[in-house]
C-alpha cells in the first residue's frame, strides 16, 4: 500500500431472496416472488432426494432462489426443523381425523374400492371427457351412498332365544 492511501473497506452485500409475511404460509420463511416455503425446498431435498437443479425446474424458480433457501435453512436450521416437525404433527392430526370420520371422502373410498362394480364404474368415469368426468363421479358416489343407506336400513336379524 502506498503512503497516504486508505485501506480498502469491505462492503457486506445482502441477498434478499427470503421473506416472511404473517398473512402468507403462516408467517414461515418463503422465497421472494413465490409462496414456496424454505421448508418445502428442504423437504424436497431431504425426503425426495432432489438436486438443486431438479428443484429449480420442478418449482419453476431460479437456481439462486434454491440456494438462497438452502442457505437460509443452514443458518436457521433449528427453527426450520421445528417448523417441519410442527407441520408433520398437524398433518398427522388431520389424517387421524379424516380416518376417524366414516363419511370423509377417504373413508368412503376405502369402503367403496372393495366393490367391483364401483371400481369398474370409476375407471370408466375417469376415462370420460373433462366435462362429463366430474358429473359421472358425483353420480357414482351418490349411487354408492344410496347403496350403503339401503344396506344399513335393513333391520338386523335377531335369533329368538329358546326359553
Amino acid at each position: 500500500m502506498e503512503c497516504g492511501q486508505e485501506p480498502a473497506m469491505n462492503t457486506i452485500e445482502s441477498i434478499d431472496l427470503i421473506y416472511r409475511n404473517p398473512n402468507i404460509r403462516g408467517g414461515r420463511p418463503c422465497i421472494v416472488d413465490t409462496s414456496l416455503r424454505v421448508m418445502d425446498i428442504v423437504n424436497a431435498m431431504r425426503w425426495d432426494g432432489r438436486s438443486p437443479e431438479q428443484m429449480a425446474e420442478a418449482y419453476q424458480i431460479t437456481l439462486g432462489q434454491v440456494y438462497a433457501a438452502l442457505s437460509y435453512y443452514y443458518c436457521n436450521q433449528a427453527e426450520i426443523d421445528a417448523d417441519i416437525r410442527e407441520d408433520e404433527r398437524k398433518s398427522q392430526a388431520i389424517a387421524e381425523e379424516v380416518l376417524a370420520d366414516k363419511n370423509s371422502l377417504y373413508s368412503r373410498l376405502q369402503r367403496y374400492k372393495q366393490d367391483d362394480d364401483f371400481r369398474a364404474a370409476l375407471s370408466e368415469a375417469m376415462e370420460a371427457s373433462d366435462e362429463n368426468r366430474t358429473a359421472r363421479i358425483r353420480e357414482l358416489f351418490a349411487k354408492m351412498a344410496a347403496k350403503e343407506q339401503k344396506v344399513n336400513a335393513c333391520p338386523a336379524r335377531t335369533v329368538k332365544s329358546l326359553e
